[in-house]
């Protein structure tokens, strides 16, 4: 009987939670503006925030700008800002002194029936030989080290920064060229459909102006995906990939610095974060030898103790003092290690100098090479080819220039703006490595990591 009573008691309870369940569903879709504001207001954002992109895509972003996005998004230079930070912790603690020792003291308890001797002790290590001023000395090297390893962090993603915005930049001057050389391949076309009505060109004729116009097509097309591939870089370096394609504002042939060996030499050297790192490890290799000499002078343990003695019924006070005695350790080994790491640091300082300076010799030559071929270009080849071209498409629609003529001409101006646009993206790479003093990483890679 109990047990039937406790079954209708839970079927009872189980049915009114069912009618509860449904009288409240049932009232929320009565209740349409519970879910229908929350949908158009989905809508709205989802709007806003194609209307948003749609903005981005039609201004043009500059150099300025995207640099300030890589400063304020790079994860990289997170990263080293949290290092600078862990490492002035470090330096913070290297000069604590060392915490007191506070204890209970109890010796010849039940002697007579006693409590026997009751009390306590504290005890203090003292630091000498100046040992935690070297210490903090020590951190504080690795500090500046730091500073400057993360100095130079923020140069390189600056200019590495340029590096992909000059060959975007680049990629999209591809694009006009691509355009433009489309625009004279469907002349080109129309123009050689013309002379074969007229009969004063072939089939064939026709056929290769086709090809020559399908084949400006193949470079415009090859040019938007460089320029996408170029973007795509460029964002996920300034740490925001989710940037929509967007026309660059700027011109790669300006403010291009002029550099002689010796300017370029000292820009390079003179003042490099990683020497100035290289140089900080030194000055904190010699604190370091010195503080490895210092770890023989011994250290005072003092310990005082106070206490009741229960037999005689009398307060006693105890000073022990305690030194180590340097007899079998001498701290020799970290001396001799200590001793080598300052020879590896000064040497390493060296290795550097070299390093920057043969990899300057290879950025420097590519750099004269750059400069050299896009000043002839831009000075004598292209105006040249620009009206060679022009009189052979002329004369062409006349009927006074073969068609082979006009397709060979036509086909040197493309090599020859392709090959000036390269010459540009190149003396603009090595112009941006120069100024970075080799930090950037440039598009084939000039850059070794020194630490």
């Amino acid at each position: 009987m109990g047990i039937n009573q406790s079954d209708n008691e839970d079927m009872r309870f189980s049915i009114c939670c069912l009618l509860l369940v449904l009288t409240s569903q049932g009232l929320l879709a009565q209740d349409t503006s519970r879910w229908r504001p929350t949908r158009a207001a989905h809508r709205a954002l989802v709007r806003q925030a194609s209307l948003r992109r749609d903005k981005l895509a039609r201004q043009e972003l500059s150099l300025e700008q995207l640099e300030q996005l890589a400063l304020t998004k790079s994860p990289s230079l997170m990263i080293g800002s949290a290092r600078v930070a862990a490492t002035r912790g470090l330096q913070r603690q290297s000069g604590l002194y060392p915490n007191p020792v506070l204890g209970y003291m109890g010796m010849e308890m039940g002697n007579t029936n006693t409590p026997g001797k009751q009390g306590g002790f504290l005890r203090q290590r003292i630091i000498t030989g100046n040992k935690l001023h070297l210490d903090t000395a020590i951190a504080g090297r690795s500090v500046a080290e730091r500073e400057w390893l993360y100095a130079a962090d923020r140069k390189r993603l600056v200019h590495e920064v340029r590096v992909l915005f000059y060959e975007t930049l680049i990629a999209q001057q591809r694009i006009a060229l691509a355009e433009e050389l489309v625009r004279l391949g469907e002349n080109l076309v129309q123009a050689t459909r013309k002379l074969v009505e007229a009969r004063q060109a072939t089939a064939n004729a026709l056929l290769q102006a086709e090809i020559q116009a399908e084949e400006a097509k193949i470079l415009s097309d090859n040019a938007q995906n460089q320029q996408r591939e170029s973007w795509r870089r460029l964002t996920a370096l300034v740490g925001d990939p989710s940037l929509v394609l967007t026309r660059l504002r700027g011109d790669a042939t300006v403010n291009l610095t002029s550099f002689t060996w010796d300017s370029c030499r000292s820009l390079v050297l003179d003042g490099h974060p990683e020497l100035l790192a290289a140089q900080a490890r030194v000055t904190r290799s010699e604190l370091a030898v010195v503080r490895a000499r210092r770890e023989v002078i011994p250290d005072v343990d003092v310990n005082v103790r106070v206490g009741h003695v229960f037999p005689t019924d009398s307060d006693v006070a105890e000073v022990i003092l305690g030194v180590p005695l340097p007899v079998f350790n001498r701290n020799q080994g970290n001396i001799d290690r200590a001793e080598a790491e300052l020879t590896v640091a000064q040497h390493d300082v060296r290795r550097i100098e070299l390093d920057l300076h043969g990899r300057l010799s290879t950025v420097f030559r590519e750099y004269s090479d750059a400069r050299q071929q896009a000043r002839r270009y831009s000075d004598r080849i292209l105006p040249s080819a620009r009206k060679s071209l022009d009189l052979v498409i002329n004369g062409y629609k006349r009927g006074q220039v073969p068609f082979i003529v006009q397709l060979t001409m036509q086909r040197k101006y493309v090599d020859v703006n392709l090959a000036y646009l390269e010459s540009i993206r190149r003396l603009r790479e090595s112009v941006t490595i120069i100024e970075s003093q080799l930090l950037a990483n440039g598009i084939h890679g000039h850059r070794r990591d020194l630490r």
